[in-house]
């Protein structure tokens, strides 16, 4: 029943009580043995003392009772051997104190607790006691009388006897009292040892007490802790879906409650996680991330289609009616992407205006009903705020395996496909069009690059330009050169392609102006009035950096804008027109010449010509070979000589290979040529000389 009743109450109440009943029950037993033995210890030593006291006092009184009598006797005996009375008179004296002092030890003993002595014990020692006085009194009496003699006979008969007699009994007496003594030591141990054994009883019986409580509660702490342990341990797991039992102490219903509590929101936060880690938090959509992995997964099976969406002309939309209704513009293509593109396929978003499409188990015919599907869908007229947006997208569309199985790759040429979408303004490209193969020797080359940068291996070569109006060196073309250790002058088609592809192109385009602009500050210092080009890629024309970069070098060289050229090609024109507008508009205040590049070779140089602030076009050389044979060639290239005249720019014929060519060229009123047919790329060195050359056979002609 106790047991039950214990256990019950291990398993309702709460810790801190359970603990204060066993260490108060402990306490109890503590207490309840350290009284008992108090008072027994107490008991033993009041025993002790009435062992100690009493009987030593009887003991006592019968023994001076004893010597007294003896010493009196002792006296009597010498004042039997003293004749004269006048030596007896002390002698008197002192047996009278010793008989006094006998009969107060005697009376004493008379007065004890009866149960050391019996009545008739005492009687007889008070009256052998008396007797033997009044014999005493009798021979001291017969001394004076009487004479020694008398004296000492009676002595011998009667009071040596009474004296002997009272020893006796007061011997018996002292006997009897070591016996009582005897009784009393061993009543002692016998209270001692029931003592001992019942603090023996007791000290194991709270010991197992203390143990079964300690038990008890250890149980029923450590039991119910096992199992927060277990819970803890399932959530550490990531296992959420486990059972938490409800506890049954108060301290451990709280745990436990605690550890719900903690789950819950450790799966509120690793949802939060997951979805900021895999979900594009704008549109809803998963995020590269998301995609990545998705896509890594896919292309490692079956083939499928990746489908890669860019918004066109999302910059200014997003600029001119700001960055919410861009974002509302995003989430409502996304809301459309998603009607058009069903499970299992994923729609995504990788960032920005790019979105990307990920069709699992489709070839390249159920791709073009898709893409039709993703155009008109996206092409229908949307109302924010009020506004009608009308908006146009280009897709870049790779398949897997077929072009390959690696997800970056299949993304950069999903890419390279999107941009080829964008510069045929197509509304989609397939990769497969696009040769992407990067030779092995491409790939250690930029590495090799970069330490030539730092070592200085790059040179440049300048192309003159002549002006044909007065046969006159007025310009030049920077052209770079890799003065490779090993391989000797490198082309720069080998290295530059790779260079913009890469990146790189923006480490070299910063060091190319800083020696253009050195080494035309030098020539015009020299009075000579050559105006040097520089050709700028795309990434160079979109970085902002580039026009504080131009600006602080003119500051410091105090070099003539005007003597400075940057060469822009259409396709870099094309990537960001919005950004690359604005560009040309900083460069152009600065008062630079602005050059569009191999004019002709795209679809829509004429537009630019009319939007953009150049000074100067450059008819690729596919229109100038030949152009005094190839009528077609000849009719067009007149017609752009026309043009650029009314529009008040300068027209570069690229790629005069003979005289005949460079006849015709200033006959139709060309402003510029260049090519082999006047002068190959050579290094600065070379220049000065060329340049004497030149104008000295000018002067002769």
């Amino acid at each position: 029943m106790i047991g039950f009743t214990l256990k019950r109450f291990a398993q309702f109440a709460s810790i801190r009580n359970r603990l204060i009943l066993a260490f108060s029950a402990l306490l109890g037993l503590l207490l309840a043995l350290s009284v008992m033995t108090s008072h027994r210890l107490e008991t033993l030593g009041a025993s002790m003392h009435e062992f100690v006291d009493q009987p030593a006092r009887l003991a006592l009184l019968a023994e001076r009772a004893n010597q007294q009598s003896q010493y009196a006797a002792i006296q009597l005996l010498r004042l039997l051997q003293t004749p004269d009375r006048d030596q007896r008179i002390p002698l008197y004296a002192q047996m009278d104190a010793a008989m006094t002092a006998s009969d107060a030890a005697i009376a004493s003993l008379a007065h004890a607790d009866s149960r050391a002595y019996s009545q008739s014990q005492i009687a007889l020692a008070t009256e052998l006691r008396q007797r033997y006085g009044a014999l005493f009194q009798e021979t001291v009496e017969l001394i004076e009388i009487q004479g020694l003699t008398q004296a000492r006979a009676h002595f011998e008969q009667y009071t040596d006897p009474a004296l002997n007699a009272l020893l006796d009994e007061t011997l018996r007496l002292t006997e009897r009292q070591q016996a009582l003594m005897n009784l009393e030591v061993e009543h002692f141990e016998q209270s001692a040892t029931a003592t001992r054994l019942q603090i023996v009883a007791i000290t194991p019986s709270a010991l197992v007490l203390g143990a079964l409580l300690a038990l008890l509660i250890s149980r029923s702490i450590v039991i119910p802790i096992g199992e927060a342990v277990a819970v803890a341990q399932t959530i550490a797991a990531g296992n959420y879906n486990e059972n938490i039992p409800r506890g049954r102490s108060p301290e451990m219903q709280v745990l436990l409650r605690a550890l719900a509590l903690m789950r819950k929101n450790i799966v509120i936060r690793e949802e939060r996680i997951t979805r900021l880690a895999y979900v594009d938090s704008l549109t809803n959509l998963p995020n590269r991330a998301h995609f990545m992995e998705a896509l890594a997964t896919a292309s490692a099976g079956e083939h499928g289609a990746l489908v890669i969406l860019n918004i066109d002309r999302f910059a200014p939309i997003n600029n001119a009616l700001g960055h919410a209704v861009g974002d509302r513009m995003l989430s409502e293509i996304a809301a459309r992407l998603l009607a058009c593109v069903a499970a299992p396929h994923l729609v995504a978003r990788l960032g920005g205006d790019e979105f990307v499409i990920l069709y699992e188990g489709s070839d390249i015919s159920a791709i073009s009903g898709y893409i039709q599907m993703i155009l008109d869908a996206l092409r229908r007229p949307m109302r924010l705020d009020g506004q009608r947006l009308d908006i146009d997208v280009s897709l870049g569309v790779v398949f897997y395996p077929d072009d390959g199985n690696d997800p970056t790759a299949l993304l950069r040429r999903a890419d390279l496909a999107i941009k080829a979408a964008k510069r045929r303004h197509d509304s989609y490209a397939f990769a497969e069009e696009f040769e992407d193969v990067v030779q092995h020797e491409q790939l250690t080359l930029l590495g090799e690059m970069r330490d030539a940068l730092v070592r200085n291996e790059f040179v440049i070569h300048y192309q003159p330009k002549l002006n044909l109006a007065d046969a006159r060196i007025s310009g030049v073309e920077a052209l770079l050169r890799w003065q490779h250790p090993l391989r000797g002058l490198i082309a720069p088609d080998l290295f530059i392609p790779f260079a913009e592809q890469t990146g790189f192109i923006r480490e070299i385009t910063p060091w190319l102006i800083r020696e253009v602009v050195s080494h035309a500050t030098q020539w015009w210092r020299d009075g000579l009035e050559i105006v040097a080009s520089v050709n700028i890629s795309a990434l160079d024309l979109l970085n902002p950096a580039l026009i504080t970069r131009i600006q602080q070098l003119l500051i410091q060289t105090s070099l003539p804008a005007e003597m400075l050229c940057l060469e822009i090609t259409e396709s870099a024109l094309m990537d960001d027109p919005e950004l690359a507008h604005t560009h040309l508009l900083a460069l152009a205040g600065l008062g630079v010449k602005l050059s569009i590049d191999d004019y002709g070779a795209g679809n829509a140089s004429l537009s630019y010509v009319r939007t953009l602030p150049v000074h100067e076009l450059k008819i690729d050389r596919s229109f100038i070979t030949q152009v005094d044979q190839q009528r077609k060639s000849a009719a067009i290239v007149r017609s752009t000589i026309v043009l650029c005249r009314e529009l008040g720019l300068s027209v570069v014929a690229e790629g005069v290979e003979t005289a005949s060519e460079l006849d015709w060229l200033k006959i139709n009123h060309c402003d510029l040529a260049q090519g082999f047919g006047i002068g190959r790329p050579m290094p600065v060195h070379e220049l000065y000389g060329w340049l004497d050359i030149t104008h000295t056979g000018a002067q002769e002609r």
